[in-house]
């Protein structure tokens, strides 16, 4: 039977960094990273049920978790999501994030109260999301600001930032702008490797383009 990869996934204060050798009775131990900061070994056994939700009884965060009560709100939520792809990189999506240099702030990292306070004071809610409003900077209290999710979804590592004549936006909004094609645009981009110049202003060769259809198709070329 293969054994389930939790590679980067979260059990309660815990999240899985790699998987090392099985326990005596034959069952997988996972090397886990504690919110704390400390590292701990738990069969994933253990890890799938909640049995272990921390790297132990001593775990300082014992008594601040309790403190506070919000381990299951949506706040608490976004607090371990933005560590986990930031702090943790066993984490699926901290190549986009620590990895790229993207860090949370000391304050924060160490402190879900200090995160807390900082949100209720500067407009959270559940139906908003977090977001830097430089795209390339820190997770801190001068780069981000709560919004609806609807729109971060603008602003993630899967849009293209670009910068055009020295303006600087996502390329859904200079298609927008420009009146281009959107997946013809990403494809030169992404797949030919052109310049932003050259993505947005060379203009489509419909002739070349038809003789290639003919040839592949057969049939009349369309002007």
């Amino acid at each position: 039977m293969k054994a389930n990869d939790y590679r980067g996934k979260r059990f309660g204060h815990l999240v899985a960094l790699e998987r090392v050798e099985s326990s005596p009775q034959g069952r997988a131990v996972w090397k886990c990273q504690c919110d704390c900061g400390n590292t701990t070994y738990v069969r994933s056994g253990n890890l799938q049920s909640g049995a272990v939700k921390s790297c132990g009884r001593k775990c300082p965060l014992h008594k601040r978790f309790s403190t506070h009560k919000m381990t299951h709100t949506r706040l608490y939520q976004e607090w371990t999501g933005i560590k986990s792809r930031c702090v943790y990189s066993g984490s699926n999506k901290y190549k986009y994030y620590g990895a790229r240099g993207i860090s949370m702030c000391k304050e924060w990292e160490e402190s879900f109260s200090t995160f807390a306070k900082w949100a209720m004071e500067n407009g959270y809610a559940d139906n908003l999301t977090i977001e830097r409003r430089d795209y390339e900077g820190d997770y801190c209290p001068e780069n981000c600001t709560w919004i609806p999710k609807s729109e971060q979804s603008r602003n993630t590592h899967n849009n293209l930032l670009l910068t055009y004549k020295g303006k600087t936006q996502i390329l859904d909004d200079w298609c927008k702008e420009l009146n281009l094609d959107y997946k013809r645009t990403h494809n030169r981009l992404k797949k030919l490797g052109w310049s932003v110049e050259r993505a947005f202003t060379e203009s489509v060769n419909v002739k070349k383009r038809n003789i290639a259809t003919r040839e592949k198709y057969g049939g009349d070329e369309i002007e």
